[in-house]
C-alpha cells in the first residue's frame, strides 16, 4: 500500500468517528432538537518543519491543508499553537523568515480561516543577536496582516507603535471567540554581556502588562454581542511555570479565567525587583456578567510546546495539549506507511465542540501514541465537560 492510499484509509477511519457528532447525535433517527451545528477545529501544533525532514513535513502542512479544504463538513477555523520552524542559535533573520514563508504560503491556501500562535522557536532569538529576531512587524508581513484583512481577526495598537501579534477570532455564527495569545510576549530590549537577546523565548514565556489587560478590556468583553451566550478558546503555545526571572504568568492568567468564569473580579499588581517589563497591574471586573441570562464562560485552552497528548480541568474547563504535527521532527519518511515515532505518525487533532450540552470531543487524524510511545487514542466520545 502507497502513502496515498494509506492517507486515503486514514481519512475514511476519522470521518466514521468525527462525523456523526458534527449535527445530530451518533444514532440512526435524529430529532428536532439535535439540530444544530457543532463547531469544528482543526488543531495542529509544532510542526518544526526545518528540524530534520523539511521536505516531509511541509508535505505533511500540505495535507493537512488539503484535508480541511476538501472535507465535507466545513472547519470553522484552523488553528496552529506554535513552533512552525526551528531556528537554533545564531541564524539570520532572512534565513528564519524564508523558512517561516514556506509554511505561511500553504497555510494561506486553507479555505477556512488560519490561527497561529508563536512558539518558543518561532521568534529567532534564542540566543541571537537582537536584529536578527523576528519582529511584530515581520509577522504583520508574513501573515498577521492578511489574515486580518482576509478573516477579520481583531489585534491592539501597541504603545510601541505596532500591530499586536496577540489577537481574536469570532465565530458569528457559533457564538465562539478564539483568542490567541502571545505567550513570547517578554523584554526583548535588554541584552547579555554577549550582545544577545536576553530574555529569549527558550526561557523567557510571559504575557505583557499590556497584553493582560488588552484580555481583561478587548478579548473577554461581549458587552456590544447581541446575544450573550459566547464561548472562549484560549490558544497559545506553552504552560510556562518559570519562577526564577519572573512571577509564573500562567497562574495569573488562570485566576483572570477563574474571575472570568465566576462572573466576579480579579486584581493583581507586581513589581519586578529588577526589570519594569515584568511588572504587572490589572483590575478586571466581570460582575456585570452575573445579571445575564446567558453568561459568557471559557470553553477550552489549546496549547502545544510539550509534545505530548494530555488534558487536565482546571477551573472547570479543559487544558489540552497535543502532541499531533509534532512528529514531524522525528526522522522518517512520508513516504511510506505511517510508523509510529516517525514523521509519519500524527498530523492533527480535529476538536469537535458541542455548545448545546458543552461537551468537546478529540479526534485524531493518525497514529494513537506519541513519538515517546506515550498517550493514546485522541477519540473521546464521551466527551471533555466544559
Amino acid at each position: 500500500m502507497n502513502y496515498d492510499e494509506v492517507v486515503k484509509a486514514e481519512e475514511m477511519r476519522v470521518y466514521r468517528e468525527w462525523l456523526p457528532f458534527c449535527k445530530g447525535s451518533p444514532k440512526r433517527g435524529l430529532t428536532y432538537d439535535d439540530q444544530y451545528d457543532r463547531v469544528n477545529l482543526l488543531f495542529f501544533t509544532d510542526s518544526h518543519i526545518d528540524f530534520r525532514n523539511p521536505e516531509e513535513s511541509l508535505d505533511n502542512v500540505a495535507r493537512t491543508i488539503a484535508f480541511a479544504n476538501e472535507s465535507p463538513v466545513p472547519f470553522d477555523a484552523l488553528v496552529h499553537g506554535g513552533d512552525i520552524i526551528t531556528p537554533f542559535w545564531k541564524v539570520e533573520k532572512e534565513i528564519a523568515l524564508e523558512r517561516a514563508r514556506s509554511f505561511f504560503a500553504l497555510a494561506k491556501k486553507s479555505k477556512a480561516p488560519f490561527l497561529f500562535t508563536k512558539g518558543n522557536h518561532d521568534l529567532n532569538d534564542w540566543g541571537n543577536l537582537p536584529q536578527w529576531m523576528l519582529t511584530d512587524q515581520d509577522w504583520g508581513e508574513l501573515f498577521l496582516d492578511g489574515a486580518e484583512e482576509r478573516y477579520g481577526i481583531v489585534r491592539q495598537n501597541k504603545e510601541d507603535g505596532n500591530r499586536s501579534t496577540w489577537h481574536y477570532y469570532d465565530i458569528e455564527d457559533k457564538k465562539i471567540r478564539i483568542v490567541v495569545l502571545d505567550m513570547q510576549d517578554t523584554d526583548k530590549a535588554t541584552l547579555t554581556e554577549e550582545g544577545t537577546v536576553r530574555y529569549h523565548g527558550g526561557e523567557s514565556a510571559y504575557l505583557s502588562n499590556e497584553q493582560m489587560n488588552w484580555i481583561v478590556t478587548d478579548a473577554l468583553d461581549f458587552h456590544q454581542k447581541p446575544e450573550k451566550d459566547w464561548g472562549v478558546i484560549f490558544v497559545f503555545h506553552q504552560y510556562s511555570e518559570r519562577k526564577d526571572l519572573h512571577e509564573p504568568i500562567i497562574d495569573k492568567l488562570l485566576e483572570l479565567c477563574d474571575a472570568f468564569q465566576k462572573q466576579g473580579t480579579y486584581t493583581h499588581q507586581y513589581k519586578h525587583p529588577e526589570n519594569s517589563f515584568f511588572d504587572l497591574d490589572i483590575l478586571a471586573d466581570f460582575t456585570s456578567y452575573a445579571q445575564w441570562a446567558q453568561k459568557p464562560h471559557m470553553i477550552c485552552w489549546l496549547l502545544g510546546h510539550d509534545h505530548e497528548d494530555q488534558y487536565e480541568i482546571k477551573h472547570g474547563f479543559p487544558i489540552i495539549r497535543s502532541l499531533n504535527h509534532s512528529a514531524t521532527t522525528v526522522s522518517g519518511d512520508a513516504r511510506v506507511v505511517r510508523v509510529p515515532g516517525t514523521v509519519t505518525q500524527n498530523s492533527f487533532d480535529i476538536v469537535n465542540i458541542d455548545p448545546c450540552h458543552r461537551k468537546i470531543r478529540l479526534f485524531r487524524y493518525g497514529a494513537g501514541v506519541n513519538c515517546y510511545g506515550e498517550g493514546g487514542n485522541r477519540f473521546l466520545p464521551d466527551g471533555l465537560s466544559y
